[in-house]
């Protein structure tokens, strides 16, 4: 569960900021295309360990349809698929895992979560966070905080920022472990 958590956080960066109160202004500078891709650059710092992993690759979603979220290529080339039904994982066209919504109420909520965002259900999303915006011309900056014991388990909190796009996340775990995903390659 922990690890799915993890991947939901990951994959904030297909979110439009939220239309709650202190959103509003964000999302009116955000666009929420029919289709997104581009490349990612993720950071990883291990606290215990006192080192970092770097992973890049490329990214792409259609909205409402499939999510090709993480298509890692360094440096262990991997694939990642949503869909409002499943999380698959595969490595060299082999299948890892494969997770379904109707089997598994992690996934479930998981998917209802993203997808909700994915189609501008912004309750859902609210109902999990707590969230504080900061907003400079066309920038952005949002801190969500979680409001569920069991999301704050995973995550501390999360920092965005962007402008018409979603372009960093720093994933603060709650063991101390943060992540920090950079996106390129978006239409300006």
């Amino acid at each position: 569960m922990r690890r799915l958590f993890a991947l939901f956080f990951s994959l904030l960066w297909m979110i439009p900021v939220l239309a709650a109160p202190g959103y509003k202004e964000a999302a009116s500078l955000m666009e929420a295309p029919q289709a997104l891709s581009g490349s990612f650059e993720q950071i990883k710092h291990l606290t215990a360990l006192d080192t970092e992993i770097v992973s890049s690759g490329q990214f792409a979603y259609e909205r409402d349809a499939r999510i090709i979220s993480w298509h890692t290529l360094m440096p262990i080339e991997s694939l990642l698929i949503l869909t409002p039904e499943t999380i698959t994982s595969e490595q060299s066209g082999t299948v890892l895992s494969k997770l379904e919504a109707r089997n598994n109420p992690v996934v479930a909520l998981f998917s209802d979560i993203f997808f909700g965002v994915m189609t501008a259900r912004w309750s859902i999303l609210s109902d999990h966070f707590d969230v504080q915006t900061r907003i400079e011309a066309s920038q952005w900056q949002a801190t969500l905080i979680p409001r569920e014991a069991s999301v704050e388990q995973v995550v501390s909190r999360v920092e965005l920022q962007g402008d018409v796009y979603l372009r960093e996340i720093v994933l603060h775990e709650t063991g101390g472990d943060r992540t920090r995903i950079r996106f390129y390659g978006l239409p300006k």
